[in-house]
Formats: structure tokens, sequence, C-alpha cells
């Protein structure tokens, strides 16, 4: 069967909605369909409000969507959202992602957009973030802290060594997927899966390695600051699993300290999202 595929994009502002100082748009509609694995809608939403400067991050849980044909547009694996970083360079802003069936080819408008925004705002909290002092010279083991602790997170600081004795399982356990892989998408998909995984799996000498347990999924986010209180900005990252891998341009110092921010009732603030007659490009 010959595959039909088609992209459409288009940049608008619609269908504003005001709650409390937030403000959110629409600014762009991408659609893309296709037969394949790959097919869907994507709206990227503009967040705006004062309140958004102190937020680490911001999630949508989308619980309603409809096209004008009353189509349903939600997709089957809704609720795994994760958090999304405000704009570093735009402060008081953000911009969250919505990912959505395909309308019917006869909608000319989403007609509802319904759900709720979480901000996670840590300030709010003490016990939303845990800081670790000198968290450099506590490698090979659990933290001790007890935001950690409350939260039921463990961190782990490793080594280069502990890394590869992971690196190696995560490489096993890759191989053995290879088979079912190739029957779902090609042995084509499997080598350039292959080839990736392979490069994502390389840390370098200024690596900063954390194995997680996070069962709650509570953590948000993860700062690195220096003796003089200055955050210090990672140039890549990457997660498997439950390692997660921070590279910087240069050696992470002794005395650095390690900001973790954790999600806790205090330190959420949530607002309904309702829009309406979105344009379908």
């Amino acid at each position: 069967m010959r595959k039909f595929f088609l992209t459409c994009l288009i940049c608008l502002i619609a269908g504003v909605v005001y709650a409390s100082d937030i403000r959110v748009s629409v600014s762009e509609v991408r659609d893309t369909r296709t037969t394949g694995h790959f097919s869907g809608m994507e709206i990227k939403l503009k967040v705006m409000g004062d309140i958004i400067s102190d937020a680490k991050g911001l999630k949508l849980k989308i619980t309603k969507a409809i096209d004008d044909t009353d189509r349903d547009l939600l997709k089957d694996d809704r609720g795994k959202e994760d958090f999304t970083k405000p704009d570093e360079y735009n402060i008081g802003q953000a911009e969250v992602e919505v990912k959505l069936k395909n309308p019917s080819r006869k909608a000319i408008t989403i007609k509802e957009l319904i759900g709720e925004m979480s901000m996670f705002i840590p300030k709010n909290d003490p016990d939303a973030t845990a800081t670790i002092n000198n968290f450099m010279t506590q490698t090979g083991k659990p933290l001790s802290d007890t935001a950690l602790k409350e939260a039921q997170v463990e961190v782990t600081i490793l080594t280069k060594s502990q890394y590869d004795e992971i690196k190696e399982m995560k490489k096993k356990e890759a191989k053995e997927k290879e088979g079912d892989l190739a029957k779902e998408f090609g042995e084509a998909m499997v080598q350039a899966f292959s080839s990736l995984f392979g490069s994502m799996m390389e840390v370098g000498e200024n690596s900063v390695i954390l194995n997680i347990k996070d069962p709650e999924s509570k953590i948000v986010a993860i700062e690195f600051i220096d003796e003089s209180g200055k955050k210090i900005n990672n140039i890549s990252s990457m997660k498997m699993g439950d390692v997660r891998v921070f590279e910087f341009e240069k050696p992470m110092t002794q005395k650095a300290r390690m900001a973790i921010f954790m999600v806790t009732p205090k330190s959420l603030i949530k607002t309904p999202l309702k829009l309406a007659d979105i344009a379908l490009p």
C-alpha cells in the first residue's frame, strides 16, 4: 500500500485564555498525516506571565480535544507528559507542546482544547529543593539528604568505572531487542538506532554522571552551582533509564553544589486551560 504523507504548518495567534496573570496562545499547529507510526498533530502553546519567572517547569494535561466534526483527538498514551523548562532568554515565557491524533480531513478547526496547566514553583516549599554541597566528593553511594528521603528519591553520583558497567549492561539489553525492532521498523531503522545509541553512551572527561531512582517522577530539574553561587550551565545532557549524564566545558570543582528540584503539593500551582476554534492548516 502506498503511504500518503503530508506535513502542514501554520503560525497563528488564536483563542487566548486568561487565568490569573497567565496568558496562553497558540503559536504553531503542525499536522502530519501518514499511515505510519509517526502520524499525529502537534500544537505549540505560548505561555506568558510574571509567575513563570519563578517556575522551574510547566506541564499541561489535556483532558479533552475534539475537532469540529467531534472527532476525539486525545492520544492513548496521554498522562505521561514531562515538565517543560521555561524560556531562559525570555523571562516570564514558556512554550508547551501538545501532541494529538490527526483530525478529520473534513475538519477546519479544533473545536475545543481543554486541560490543566501545572507550574512548578520550588520557592513555595523548602522541601521541593535538595541542596547537596561538595557533591563530587560523595561518589559511589546514595546521597544522604532529608528532602530526597522525604520524596523517596535516591541519587547516586557514579564514577566513570561504575558508569561503564551500566553502559555494558544497557548495550546488552539493546542488542537483545534488535530482533523485535527489525520486525516493526525494518533493518535500516535498527542500524540507525544502534548507531545513535552507541554514540550517546559515551561520556567525556567533564561529565557528571547520576544514577537516579525516582519511581514517582518527582524530579523536575537539576542544577549545578559554583562556590560563588553562580549557576554552572551544562553544554549537553542525556538520559538512559535511571542514568543521567551532564556534560560541561570544564571539570566540576570539588566545592560545587547540586540543587535537585522535586514536585511537592505546595510547589505546584495549577490553572485550567480552555481554547476554542483553533484554525487547522
